[in-house]
C-alpha cells in the first residue's frame, strides 16, 4: 500500500537511505534524497530552484540561485507558499507555509540516473485559483504516477513545484506594472521549468521531452505558458496535459479598479500608509520591507493572470491562438461532466435572475440573452446531467447552496462556458496542427472524504489520474475534501479505473500516445484530427462519444462569445 505522508515514508526508511541515500551534484552544489525502496522509487524533495522570495526580492521577479549551496538534505517537503486566506479551511491547512517557498521535488524510478539512457519529464503545476495549494498536497502525491509508468515499461520522472500565490505572486496596480514586477507566480514556474532544462539530466531525465500537467489554475498556467512572450518556443516543453483549466478568457488588467483596489488595500491598511502620497518606489519599498504577517492580514482581494505586455502580450489566451502565437505541443485535454455544479451561482428562480446570475461569466447582454434562448428552462436537461428533474439539496458537498428553480439551468450554461466549451474550441483550433487527445470525465467517485458528491463536479478525476494510494486517515479527511483514495479497500472498479487512467497519463507523457497504456482491457482512443471524440472515463466502461453533446449552445459559445469578447 502506497503511503499519503511522506514523513511516515522517511522515518520507516530511515535506516537504508543512510546506507544508500541517493545522491545528484548540478551545477548549484550536491542533493542528497531519501531510497524508498518499498515503492522501488527515490525522492529529492525540498529543493530551491530560485533565490528565497523575501525582504528586498518580495514582489520581484525570481531570480536564479547563481552561487554554490553546497550539500543539502532533500528528504522533505517544502513548505507551501503562503496562501491569499489568513482564516478558515483552505489547501494550504495542515501543512507548513512560508514566504521562502519555491521549491520542487523529483521522484524518480529506482536505477535511473545520469548514466542511464534519459527518460520523459512530467512537470506538475498545482490548482488551486493561484491563491492556495502546494506540491506536499497528499492528493497530489507522484507515487502512484510514477508506479503507472514503470508498469507501462515507459518510465518518466516526476517534477512538482510550488510557486507565489494570492498578492505575493499575482498582485496588480500600477506600481507593479511599472516596476515589472507582474505575474510573479508564472515566472516562478516558467523559472522552475528552465530550472529543469538545466538539471534533469544529472537526475537521468531528457529536457526534451518535458510534459507540463496542470488541473484548473494549473491548467490556465499551461495556456499561458503555452501563448507566453508571444508564443515564443523557449523548449521548455513539447506536450501538455490539462485538466480542466484550458483558459481562453481575457487576462486581467492590472490598472483596472478591482486589481489596483488589492494593491490600495496594501497601503492603506499596513504601515505602509504613510507612503500613500510618495512614489511608487517608496511605496514598493515598505511592501517588501514589512512583516509577512503584517502583509498577510490585508492581502486578500482581487489577484490573478494579468496582461503585462512581457509575458502575455496578447487580450486573452484565445487571441493567441486565432493570431497563431502559440508554442506547437501535443495535447491531452478535458473537463468533468458536471463542473457547471461547481462553480455556478445559485439561486435564480425564472429567466430575470438567470440572466443577472450569468454577467460575470458572460458580460455582454446580447450573448446572454441568446444563450438562454439555447438552454431552455428545462431542468431534465440541466446540470447536473442526467438526473432528470431531480434537484440537489441545499446543502451538498459540505457546502451550502441556494435552491433556484434555474439552477439546473444556470449551471448546464456555467459548465459549458467555463469548462466544456474551451476544449472543444481548441480541439477544433489547434488538432489538426498538433497531436492532440480531448477526454470526458464522467465517473463519480466511490467515495469521498468530506460529505457527499453525487454530481461529477470539479476535481474528481485528480485521484484517478495520480492513482492515489493514500490511507485515509482523520489529517486527509480533515484537508482534503473533494478526492478520494484508491487503496485496498476501494472498489475493484475505482480501483481499475486508477490504473487505467493513471496509466493512459503516464503513457502519454512517456511516448505522447495515451494509447500505450498497459492494460488488459482498453480502448483505442482517436486524435481528435482523425475523430472528433472523446473518451468518456466511468467505471463502468469507458466509452468513446463523438464531441457534440450540446452541440447548438457550445456553438455559439465558441462562435459568438468567446470569438467576439475573448478578442
Amino acid at each position: 500500500m502506497y503511503i499519503s505522508q511522506v514523513v511516515a515514508v522517511l522515518v520507516t526508511a530511515t535506516a537504508a537511505a543512510a546506507a544508500s541515500q541517493p545522491s545528484v551534484t548540478i551545477k548549484n552544489g550536491t542533493i542528497n534524497g531519501i531510497n524508498v525502496p518499498q515503492f522501488g522509487q527515490e525522492m529529492f524533495l525540498g529543493i530551491p530552484y530560485a533565490q528565497p522570495p523575501v525582504g528586498d526580492l518580495r514582489l520581484r521577479v525570481p531570480q536564479s540561485i547563481n552561487a554554490s549551496f553546497g550539500t543539502i538534505d532533500a528528504t522533505a517537503y517544502g513548505p507551501h507558499c503562503w496562501s491569499s486566506f489568513t482564516t478558515g479551511f483552505n489547501d494550504n491547512s495542515g501543512f507548513p507555509n512560508s514566504e521562502d517557498c519555491l521549491t520542487l521535488n523529483v521522484i524518480r524510478p529506482s536505477g535511473i540516473s545520469s548514466n542511464s539512457t534519459p527518460i520523459p519529464v512530467n512537470f506538475w503545476i498545482h490548482g488551486g485559483g493561484l491563491t492556495t495549494g502546494g506540491s506536499a498536497d497528499f492528493r497530489y502525491n507522484a507515487t502512484g504516477l510514477v508506479q503507472a509508468s514503470v508498469d507501462n515499461g515507459n518510465p518518466i520522472i516526476f517534477v512538482g513545484i510550488n510557486y507565489r500565490l494570492g498578492s505575493l505572486g499575482f498582485l496588480g496596480g500600477k506600481a507593479l506594472a511599472d516596476n515589472g514586477s507582474l505575474n510573479l507566480g508564472l515566472r516562478d514556474q516558467r523559472l522552475a521549468l528552465h530550472w529543469v532544462q538545466e538539471n534533469i539530466a544529472q537526475f537521468g531525465g531528457d529536457p526534451t521531452r518535458v510534459t507540463v500537467q496542470g488541473q484548473r489554475a494549473g491548467g490556465s498556467s499551461i495556456s499561458a505558458h503555452i501563448v507566453a512572450f508571444g508564443g515564443r518556443d523557449d523548449k521548455l516543453f513539447n506536450q501538455a496535459i490539462i485538466e480542466s483549466g484550458v483558459s481562453l478568457n481575457p487576462w486581467g488588467i492590472p490598472t483596472s479598479p478591482a486589481f489596483q483596489a488589492t494593491y490600495n488595500s496594501l497601503i492603506a491598511n499596513t504601515s505602509c500608509s504613510s507612503t500613500a502620497n510618495s512614489s511608487e518606489a517608496v511605496q514598493l519599498a515598505c511592501l517588501r520591507a514589512i512583516p509577512i504577517d503584517e502583509f498577510r492580514e490585508v492581502s486578500n482581494g482581487t489577484t490573478g493572470l494579468q496582461r503585462d505586455n512581457d509575458t502575455l502580450t496578447t487580450k486573452s489566451a484565445l487571441a493567441s491562438f486565432e493570431q497563431g502565437e502559440w508554442v506547437r505541443v501535443a495535447f491531452l485535454v478535458g473537463s468533468n461532466t458536471d463542473e457547471g455544479r461547481s462553480f455556478a451561482p445559485l439561486g435564480a428562480n425564472n429567466t430575470a435572475q438567470a440572466n443577472a446570475s450569468l454577467a460575470s461569466t458572460i458580460p455582454p447582454v446580447e450573448n446572454r440573452n441568446a444563450i438562454l434562448d439555447l438552454y431552455p428552462d428545462v431542468p431534465e436537461i440541466g446540470c447536473p446531467f442526467n438526473t432528470g428533474v431531480f434537484q440537489l439539496a441545499p446543502i451538498q458537498n459540505g457546502l451550502f447552496g441556494t435552491p433556484g428553480a434555474q439552477n439546473k439551468r444556470v449551471q448546464a450554461i456555467v459548465g459549458d462556458v467555463m469548462e466544456a466549451g474551451p476544449p472543444r474550441y481548441l480541439a477544433q483550433k489547434v488538432s489538426s496542427e498538433v497531436p492532440f487527445f480531448k477526454y470526458r470525465w464522467n465517473h463519480i467517485p466511490y467515495s469521498v472524504s468530506f460529505s457527499i458528491e453525487d454530481y461529477i463536479g470539479h476535481f474528481t478525476e485528480v485521484s484517478y489520474a495520480f492513482n492515489l494510494q493514500n490511507n485515509d486517515t482523520e489529517f486527509w479527511i480533515t484537508n482534503h475534501f473533494t478526492a478520494t483514495y484508491l487503496g485496498p479497500t476501494a472498489p475493484i472498479e475505482d480501483r481499475f479505473l486508477g490504473v487505467y487512467l493513471s496509466r493512459s497519463w503516464a503513457a502519454f507523457a512517456a511516448t505522447g500516445d495515451p494509447n500505450n497504456a498497459n492494460v488488459t482491457t482498453k480502448l483505442q482512443w482517436p486524435k481528435y484530427s482523425d475523430s472528433p471524440s472523446n473518451i468518456v472515463w466511468r467505471s463502468q466502461g469507458s466509452t468513446i462519444e463523438l464531441d457534440n453533446y450540446r452541440e447548438e449552445g457550445i456553438s455559439y459559445i465558441i462562435n459568438d462569445f468567446f470569438l467576439s469578447f475573448y478578442q
